[in-house]
């Protein structure tokens, strides 16, 4: 058994499935700097011949820590109807879905949520997660990406005015991707739980609700079938 730590072989069973090493522990610090190994990510340790949660770990705590208290704050939400007192109706009339609904409908709406603050760097949504509600960026800018093969993939920007998260929501199944705050940020989370009763207590407006985000979800599937069209197109042409 190696007795230099700095010498153990570790390997990594990443969120893709996909089995990362041996590295040794300077390269497996770095994956948790950059979020690669979280606390529950399993990590096989040749020092202890099994494999465990890296929170587990002695060489990763301090590292696991130090990222999830500086480059990846928990969401901080206020408590549900109080929403109204952290933002106006003003801030609503950015999201181009909303637009055709008046002052109290919005204020109805705020009342259902809670407003979440973000620091850069922070985590806003994690692949795998569960689709417990849905976000709309008040202010701020966001990416979202997938770690796969050991590549770190932009999917895409995302900025004030933007819905994120309605898809899981809907679907009820997990989160696909990680949503990653690039500057700090500030977001409106309405839980499924909370669309819920909203329905039960303004029916009219969760309607309108309910069609505004159809009409989202609908764009981004004719913009995926556009961008799969041309890759098809393309490869077709090089045949």
């Amino acid at each position: 058994m190696p007795a230099d730590k700095e010498k153990v072989h570790y390997k990594v069973w990443a969120s893709d499935n996909v089995v990362y090493g041996p590295v040794l522990l300077e390269l497996l610090l770095e994956w948790v700097a950059d979020g690669r190994v979280l606390p529950d990510t399993w990590v096989f340790s040749e020092e202890v011949n099994s494999w465990k949660p890296a929170k587990s770990l002695s060489p990763l705590g301090d590292a696991l820590a130090a990222y999830h208290s500086s480059q990846a704050p928990l969401p901080k939400p206020t408590e549900l109807g109080k929403a109204g007192e952290s933002i106006t109706v003003e801030q609503l009339r950015q999201f181009d879905q909303l637009v055709a609904l008046g002052k109290a409908e919005l204020e109805q709406f705020i009342g259902h949520c809670t407003v979440m603050e973000i620091e850069e760097g922070g985590v806003i949504m994690k692949k795998g997660s569960p689709g417990d509600g849905l976000y709309m960026i008040l202010s701020g800018e966001a990416r979202v990406r997938i770690v796969a093969a050991g590549q770190d993939t932009t999917l895409a920007t995302v900025s004030a005015g933007c819905f994120i998260g309605e898809v899981a929501m809907f679907s009820q199944t997990s989160r696909t991707a990680d949503v990653l705050a690039l500057t700090s940020c500030q977001l409106l989370f309405m839980s499924a739980e909370a669309f819920r009763g909203m329905m039960q207590a303004e029916p009219e407006l969760a309607s309108a609700v309910l069609f505004a985000l159809g009409h989202i979800m609908a764009d981004r599937m004719v913009a995926g079938n556009e961008r799969l069209q041309k890759q098809v197109s393309s490869e077709f042409l090089w045949m």
